[in-house]
């Protein structure tokens, strides 16, 4: 439809007479009293695991070296130190997920680091059981589990 066939006067009258809310004046009662919420900071406050602490006790404990980790992790070196040094940097699970394979955690170490982070490996994702699968078989090899994921049709970490 040609610009000179398209009737405006037309569309502008038909959305004054249907939408006519611009005109109203619209009130929210509110009803009853506000809620105290003083007591939220009690379920705010910060967890005492920080994953930036569990990652340093973990490469600690396994006397690994964090050169290895992070290029095992196919991870960047920029990355990683941010990973490692500022609390407020929330990584992604799949960057976790590489350096837990890096750090060759089982089910369980890994389980509990990514939940410092506020991720799981979920039992209904299948992706999810397939690292699952891999962590509990110590396939830790980056490039490996990719392979498996791909041959399932899985997104690669």
């Amino acid at each position: 439809m040609h610009d000179s066939l398209i009737n405006y006067s037309e569309i502008d009258l038909f959305l004054k007479n249907e939408f006519q809310y611009e005109n109203q004046n619209i009130s929210f009662d509110i009803k009853g009293q506000t809620p105290d919420y003083s007591t939220i900071n009690d379920y705010i406050t910060p967890s005492e695991d920080i994953l930036q602490e569990k990652i340093r006790k973990t490469i600690l404990a396994k006397n690994l070296d964090e050169v290895d980790i992070y290029k095992k992790a196919d991870v960047d070196r920029k990355l990683f130190s941010k990973i490692r040094t500022q609390p407020d940097y929330h990584p992604n699970k799949k960057t976790l997920l590489k350096l837990c394979l890096a750090m060759n955690l089982d089910t369980n170490e890994t389980e509990d680091l990514l939940s410092t982070a506020g991720y799981s490996l979920s039992k209904s994702i299948r992706s999810d059981l397939i690292l699952r699968y891999c962590f509990t078989h110590r396939i830790f090899d980056v490039i490996a589990v990719n392979q498996i994921l791909d041959h399932y049709g899985e997104n690669v970490i």
